[in-house]
């Protein structure tokens, strides 16, 4: 089942893991290393592409081109053709592609913004809530610290030879909806 539109725009920004209410954990010497990794590792991306595959919280999938630059984010899909959305400077502009209408907005309260700071910064107004570290793999989640109930980010990377890669990203808003990416082909 293919979302419609402006439930996909809703789910995006709103939307994606359970975690929201949870109180901040005390994160390990291993874990605050981690957290530096993501931070450093973000923070010196230039340009970073990678094809996606998008669920929505009602089941439904799409799929597309995401595009991501420091304090910038594009994502063109394939499904819903022709719809593109646009984040940047605090603020998100969604294409509907099929009716071409056209929703603005804003980023300060929503847990996709947490990736478009620059620098990024997972400390003081982001609070990191979990970190997991397996062979192989490393995700973290983090909230806004004003608002943790208000929205869960969480990124997960591959990790190999020390070497991270963002390969998910998840996220979940105040009302516990999820959207979750999957990237691949990252260049």
């Amino acid at each position: 089942m293919i979302l419609s539109r402006r439930a996909a725009l809703s789910a995006l920004l709103m939307g994606g893991l359970s975690a929201c209410a949870e109180a901040p954990v005390q994160l390990s010497g291993e874990d605050r290393s981690a957290v530096r990794r993501v931070e450093d590792y973000l923070n010196g991306i230039q340009h970073f592409q990678a094809d996606f595959v998008q669920k929505f919280p009602d089941g439904g999938y799409g799929n597309g081109v995401f595009v991501y630059s420091p304090g910038h984010l594009h994502m063109t899909y394939a499904i819903p053709h022709g719809t593109e959305l646009t984040a940047g400077e605090g603020h998100l502009v969604f294409r509907n592609g099929q009716n071409g209408s056209v929703t603005r907005m804003g980023l300060s309260r929503n847990p996709l913004g947490l990736l478009l700071d620059t620098p990024i910064h997972l400390s003081g107004v982001v609070t990191v809530t979990n970190v997991v570290q397996q062979p192989g793999f490393l995700q973290i989640s983090m909230a806004r610290t004003a608002m943790l109930s208000e929205g869960l980010l969480t990124l997960q990377f591959n990790d190999f030879n020390g070497k991270l890669s963002l390969k998910g990203v998840d996220v979940v808003d105040e009302r516990q909806h999820r959207t979750q990416l999957s990237l691949s082909n990252v260049g």
